[in-house]
């Protein structure tokens, strides 16, 4: 390293250390409680099973002293796993608040800025350092956090059953939206240090705006919108199969002319003749389920992996042209 480079390295290092450091003991938690479940279920011979299942294997597993067993990987181990990943969820808004924040507002509040501006570097070129220090950093902790997490999750939630795959954890854990997530929330508080310029104020406005953010993407229920649904038929008299963990199902009745109506136009109908007397009235020649597949968890991962990282490309645009007009 030498020049700017070097310049940034040496005033951030220490909270790269701390950064890095803190990232390795979390790694090996994920590594050692994964590790411990695994043996767990190899000593007991209940790897790649549905605990929700009565069997595994021609083994009950509703059998003493078998129960104990599963009862145990019920609660201990599957609260590791899901605790473990609601921990994860606060990446995001630590390191908009540790790294992000201060990378800027600190410099300006002690007027450290003025040096670096007035050496022979451009103030967008110490901004692009500054970023690239962040962002970096940012990649390396969140890429071995989410891809450590997700090993575990993806390696065993299927054995658990009732752990779904549009959730929080694993949706905002586990995969490059992980990533993405991370590195937006640090370049939004890298913005509002820029813009505020008081490190205090900027940690915790990034704070509020990156806490919130991530509650809203939660509550926005990506999984259910930014991926088309899948459509299956059957007669009209009958629910489709559908693949196992499916969700959001969509019920429908489909009409001669392809026309869908709603499910609800012969409600409450407990005799079958009445009912097969209901669907004609209203030409019903099938039922249509809208769901979306598992296998709808890799796509929508990678959707919105990118619309935060248009976002973040938009914030540091933002940025530099904030710079080149403030020291103009």
């Amino acid at each position: 390293m030498k020049g700017l480079t070097w310049v940034v390295w040496r005033q951030h290092r220490a909270t790269a250390w701390t950064v890095l450091a803190l990232t390795a003991v979390v790694a090996a938690c994920f590594g050692y409680w994964f590790h411990q479940q695994h043996a767990f279920q190899q000593e007991n011979g209940l790897v790649d099973c549905d605990i929700l299942f009565p069997t595994c294997r021609g083994k009950r597993l509703t059998d003493d002293p078998l129960a104990d067993v599963v009862r145990v990987l019920d609660t201990d181990y599957r609260d590791v796993l899901v605790r473990a990943g609601h921990a994860l969820l606060a990446l995001p808004p630590l390191l908009a608040v540790f790294l992000g924040a201060p990378l800027f507002a600190r410099d300006f509040e002690s007027g450290s800025h003025r040096l670096a501006l007035t050496q022979s570097v451009s103030p967008r070129r110490w901004m692009a350092a500054k970023l690239a220090f962040a962002v970096s950093l940012t990649l390396v902790v969140s890429l071995v956090l989410t891809a450590l997490y997700g090993w575990w999750w993806h390696s065993t939630w299927r054995d658990f059953g009732d752990l779904i795959w549009d959730t929080p954890t694993p949706l905002l854990t586990a995969g490059p939206a992980a990533v993405a997530l991370a590195l937006l929330a640090v370049v939004v508080g890298a913005t509002v240090g820029l813009v505020i310029r008081r490190t205090l104020p900027a940690m915790l406005a990034s704070l509020v705006i990156s806490g919130g953010g991530l509650y809203l993407v939660q509550e926005w229920r990506p999984a259910e919108r930014l991926w088309p649904l899948s459509t299956a038929r059957s007669t009209p008299m009958n629910y489709p199969d559908l693949p196992r963990y499916s969700l959001h199902e969509r019920l429908r009745y489909e009409t001669s002319s392809g026309e869908r109506i709603s499910d609800q136009v012969c409600p409450d109908l407990s005799a079958e003749a009445n009912l097969v007397r209901c669907l004609r009235r209203h030409d019903v020649v099938g039922t249509v389920v809208e769901y979306h597949p598992a296998s709808a968890y890799w796509p929508t991962q990678w959707v919105l992996a990118g619309i935060c990282m248009a976002v973040a490309a938009a914030l540091v645009a933002g940025c530099l042209w904030w710079i080149g007009r403030r020291t103009a």
